[in-house]
């Protein structure tokens, strides 16, 4: 790999799916128009799982990045809004049965303050609504089942909202996109990879294609890591002791004839971990996460049958085995992992597309501030660690804040003491009433994707409070955005104003 600023004359970026043409993607719209020639190699004989994905709001950023509409990407890939995320069941108090984690409003915060307000009283002990639905605008949304829109006008900008899609369609829908843009598409088996003698990646070796060359190569071949695995010097970090959850089976089952499609993800807890609900355009995707150390490969299907709730007996199930845990060097010699290559955090909060986008956004960093230079390697794989390690205080807090004692898996993940220093801080801040929790969470979070008002939401979310509060709640407290939302056009009318037929087959 050249060394002197210069991008790299060709970079080789090795498996396709979300993760290898939302790389190819970007390069093209960075390196490619810097001079370099991009290639992706893709095997004919792994498809793309089509499961149901959701992302965050840094998504819109990336169709931005790229001058997609809105309305192309949401027709191709299915796609449907996402305001946040529901979490029912996930405490074993009454009072906290259900919360919503929303996403922010730029423009909408009038009354977020007044969240964080009531909340501090709450942690004192007196009575407060802390219920996160009655604060923002985005969960009034979610709430009334509303598209984003206002008018002819587009709001796109004055507030946060991601999105839920087909895997297999955006991954096709990219490669297209990528195809038309010049990149050069090689659909061949990676036989081999070979090293030269500095220890960079030389060239990858093809079923029917030959010798393919390449001056800096992208590892999206999953968890297979064919590229980065001949250079790497120890092995990826595992994060089992801190999650649980290894094993996952999904279910897909048609578009209801009738009624609206919910604008965001639901994820429930279940007997050994949780379920989500992800609604498409062409299909409900559902998906058991679980421990298979707390629960069998069987009964965890059945599990998910049982809480969809309707015949799925000829629905077959696609179970899949997960490894939580990520490198240490994602960026290695001249290799870069992305994907499920450099790691991967359980589902829950949906930061699989969101790190990946991260990784090749910093990356891509480095050439506009002053090119592939070796010294960058070390801070940016500092930067990349930090993101997933921080991803993971906020994923593991939901386990760790749970009430349930109904099964030894609840159990195991609330004594779980393998926290970080920043979980502790925070827990111990929110419990102890004279603390200025604000100031504790800014110092703990700075560098956090989680903004201040997330933490607020899951611990008050899931009853973090050490005493019941005096008094009782006189009215039933009124999200103050609600008669304006009323004027937003319903999710499912919405879609369907696109021309956009919502299909009903499950498969």
């Amino acid at each position: 790999m050249q060394s002197n600023g210069s991008p790299p004359g060709h970079i080789v970026i090795a498996g396709g799916g979300s993760a290898g043409w939302m790389t190819a993607s970007i390069l093209l719209r960075s390196l490619g128009l810097a001079g370099s020639k991009i290639t992706l190699i893709e095997s004919p004989n792994i498809p793309t799982i089509g499961v149901g994905e959701g992302t965050t709001p840094l998504f819109k950023r990336f169709l931005k990045f790229l001058g997609v509409s809105e309305e192309e990407f949401m027709g191709a890939c299915k796609a449907t809004y996402k305001h946040g995320i529901e979490f029912p069941g996930w405490t074993g108090r009454k009072q906290f049965e259900s919360y919503f984690h929303p996403f922010a409003a730029p423009s909408y915060r009038h009354f977020e303050q007044q969240f964080f307000s009531n909340c501090d009283r709450r942690r004192k002990g007196e009575y407060a609504d802390t219920d996160p639905s009655n604060f923002f605008f985005n969960s009034e949304l979610a709430k009334q089942c509303k598209a984003p829109v206002s008018g002819q006008s587009r709001n796109t900008e004055n507030m946060d909202y991601a999105y839920h899609f087909d895997t297999a369609f955006l991954a096709e829908f990219l490669k297209q996109r990528c195809i038309a843009g010049g990149i050069d598409y090689v659909v061949d088996d990676i036989t081999d990879v070979a090293v030269a003698e500095n220890g960079d990646l030389d060239y990858l070796e093809t079923s029917s294609n030959g010798r393919l060359d390449g001056d800096f190569f992208v590892d999206c071949t999953g968890f297979r890591r064919m590229l980065l695995g001949k250079v790497m010097d120890s092995e990826p970090v595992s994060y089992e002791s801190r999650l649980f959850n290894n094993s996952a089976v999904v279910i897909r089952t048609p578009v209801p004839e009738e009624g609206d499609l919910p604008p965001y993800t639901e994820s429930t807890a279940l007997k050994c971990g949780w379920a989500w609900r992800i609604p498409l355009m062409n299909k409900i995707s559902w998906g058991y996460v679980y421990s298979a150390n707390h629960t069998t490969t069987e009964e965890a299907e059945q599990e998910l049958r049982e809480h969809i709730g309707e015949d799925t007996g000829g629905i077959e199930p696609l179970h899949i085995k997960l490894q939580v845990g990520r490198v240490t060097e994602h960026w290695k010699r001249n290799c870069l992992a992305v994907g499920l290559s450099q790691g991967f955090i359980e589902p829950l909060e949906a930061t699989a597309l969101g790190l990946t986008q991260f990784t090749i956004n910093r990356f891509v960093t480095y050439f506009s501030r002053g090119g592939f230079r070796a010294t960058h390697r070390g801070h940016f794989n500092d930067i990349i660690n930090e993101a997933f390690d921080r991803t993971i205080d906020y994923i593991q807090m939901h386990y760790k804040l749970n009430t349930r004692d109904d099964t030894q898996y609840w159990r195991d993940c609330r004594a779980n003491e393998n926290i970080t220093a920043t979980m502790r801080n925070i827990i111990e801040a929110w419990q102890d009433p004279s603390a200025d929790f604000m100031s504790v969470l800014k110092e703990e979070v700075h560098r956090s994707s989680y903004a201040p008002y997330s933490w607020y939401c899951i611990l008050s979310g899931m009853g973090c409070y050490s005493r019941d509060p005096d008094g009782t709640r006189l009215d039933e407290p009124v999200n103050p955005y609600r008669d304006e939302v009323n004027g937003y056009p319903g999710h499912r009318s919405y879609l369907e104003s696109l021309q956009i037929p919502l299909q009903r087959t499950a498969s």
